[in-house]
């Protein structure tokens, strides 16, 4: 018997599934999912291990490169797994139930078709008898026919009850597997064709962003479907064109913010936590809309990198600008480290930026976004800065395979810390038509200037110089002392007088005192080389002259 129901147009079947075999796999996913998540935790904290020595070196070496191929795949895992699981749920709760109505149904309906063929006999019956001349007779067969109708009105009335539950659980069943089959479309591609799936796992198993690039510009009819997929993994794949990654992360978005927002609601108002994930819900909304573009964005390992510039025009100089000391996902969220980017993209016209942070920062209080002190000890560890080169050096290598960027001028400013990242980062291979220091902290001792590499430094006096005069950073080799780095005097501070005051006067006496109001000076001058303040114009011109040159 072929039935649908009245009303939605339901097919009178069987839903099929087995709810202990979907559990058993719920379980299945959730256990890798969970293994996954425990990787990726060691290694978050492997690549945050302090200390020196080979062994150390290795092992935080290692875990930066699984963090920079891990997450994709935990975001898909965890996806899958709570796809599965609210299909599960949703399975074993209203699939069984319109399943167990199916032949209440059917015997209703043959209940109703039954009484429907005697009422319409019992009618006819009524009608002949009604013309004939037994007045008994006819009302016997009145009665009869209008027992029938009444018991074949209760029969509909029964019937139409069970369709309506029935179309209830069939419904919310049939939702919930539509709601599943596109979740594990973006997670596993389940929604894809058989092409789209392939591609996607072989650009997540390929060797090198090379190898991502060629897979991908391989099948062009093939990408916004990929996209539409898997955006979280697509928007962090090393080798894909930055306006795809940017595109793919853009998407991603309302999943982001979703998070935080879960996250905010557990937090109490007033803590600092809660003050963090404002902000970031903030900026995450602004991404969503386009009014940021985001190449990286991984929330729980301090991994971000923001596009300045407009991607639809092919650059004549690519700028990678790595800040400095201190620096969080708050600083993004806030807009204080891309203000030099932006104003070079701004006044260089076809220059393009990558604002740069993968991981933790030295000093950085990840949690609440802003300053552990107890960490500046950081800024000057040699081992940390080799490691994140190398990390610098495979975004480079990423961001580059792609034509429209790779054969753009490749210059890099780092500010404070972040001249150690970029000068590391050539030590780990990395090559840059210009480096420009931002005041910046120093360079590896295996570090050598690359003879077809031009190398600036613009600083004011700030408490990071005072440092470098006193031999206490990087061992004396800083970009004020390299040969390798040309530099005029310091630029002059909206303070600067406070400085030379206290200076004068502390030669007077016995003993040198420096005031509060000395370091105040001398800390906001190492940040204003990093601003677009009008008190930083003169560095800001000169560095546009260096992007240009």
């Amino acid at each position: 018997m072929n039935l649908s129901s009245p009303r939605r147009g339901y097919p009178l079947e069987r839903i099929a599934g087995d709810v202990g075999t979907m559990s058993r796999s719920v379980d299945q996913v959730e256990i890798v999912a969970a293994h996954l998540r425990t990787l990726r935790g060691a290694s978050g904290r492997a690549a945050a291990l302090p200390g020196r020595g080979r062994a150390v070196t290795a092992a935080r070496t290692d875990a930066r490169e699984i963090l920079s191929t891990i997450g994709p795949h935990v975001a898909v895992a965890q996806r899958l797994s709570a796809a599965l699981s609210r299909y599960a749920r949703a399975y074993d709760e209203h699939a069984h139930r319109a399943n167990d109505l199916i032949e209440q149904i059917e015997s209703a309906h043959a209940a109703w078709l039954t009484l429907n063929a005697a009422s319409d006999e019992a009618g006819r019956g009524a009608l002949a008898a009604a013309e004939g001349d037994d007045p008994v007779v006819a009302q016997a067969a009145e009665e009869l026919a209008t027992d029938l109708i009444r018991d074949r009105r209760r029969a509909e009335e029964e019937l139409d009850d069970l369709w309506t539950r029935y179309e209830f659980h069939f419904g919310a069943w049939d939702e919930a597997y539509d709601t599943a089959v596109r979740a594990l479309g973006e997670s596993a591609g389940v929604n894809l064709s058989h092409e789209s799936r392939d591609l996607l796992q072989d650009l997540l198993a390929a060797d090198s962003p090379q190898e991502v690039l060629a897979l991908w510009l391989l099948h062009p009819e093939l990408q916004e479907e990929l996209i539409d997929a898997d955006p979280a993994a697509l928007g962090a794949l090393d080798g894909l064109p930055a306006a795809v990654r940017v595109h793919a992360n853009q998407r991603s978005a309302a999943a982001w913010i979703e998070e935080a927002l879960t996250e905010r609601e557990r937090e109490p108002d007033g803590s600092e936590r809660a003050a963090f994930l404002a902000k970031e819900i903030a900026y995450l909304r602004k991404v969503e809309h386009g009014g940021v573009q985001l190449y990286l964005y991984d929330r729980d390992f301090s991994r971000i990198v923001e596009v300045v510039g407009d991607l639809r025009v092919a650059p004549t100089h690519v700028l990678t600008y790595v800040p400095g000391t201190f620096t969080s996902l708050a600083s993004f969220y806030s807009g204080d480290v891309q203000q030099v980017a932006t104003s070079l993209v701004d006044k260089v016209p076809g220059t393009l930026a990558f604002v740069y942070k993968d991981g933790e920062f030295p000093g950085e209080d990840s949690e609440a976004g802003g300053v552990n002190p107890m960490r500046i000890g950081e800024a000057n560890d040699h081992d940390r800065a080799v490691e994140a080169g190398r990390q610098l050096a495979r975004f480079e290598a990423g961001m580059r395979a792609d034509p429209a960027t790779g054969a753009a001028e490749q210059d890099a400013l780092g500010h404070s810390w972040g001249l150690a990242n970029v000068t590391s980062a050539e030590v780990a291979g990395a090559e840059f038509d210009k480096v420009i220091s931002l005041s910046g902290a120093g360079m590896p001792p295996e570090w050598s200037p690359d003879p077809d590499t031009a190398y600036a430094d613009l600083s004011y006096r700030d408490l990071l110089q005072e440092g470098q005069h006193m031999g206490l950073v990087w061992d004396g080799n800083n970009p004020r002392s390299h040969p390798a780095f040309e530099h005029g005097g310091y630029y002059l501070g909206p303070d600067d007088a406070v400085l030379d005051q206290e200076e004068a006067s502390s030669l007077v006496g016995p003993t040198v005192n420096v005031s509060p109001e000395y370091i105040r000076v001398l800390t906001e001058n190492h940040s204003l080389i990093a601003t677009d303040d009008p008190d930083n114009r003169r560095a800001l011109r000169d560095m546009q002259r260096l992007v240009k040159k």
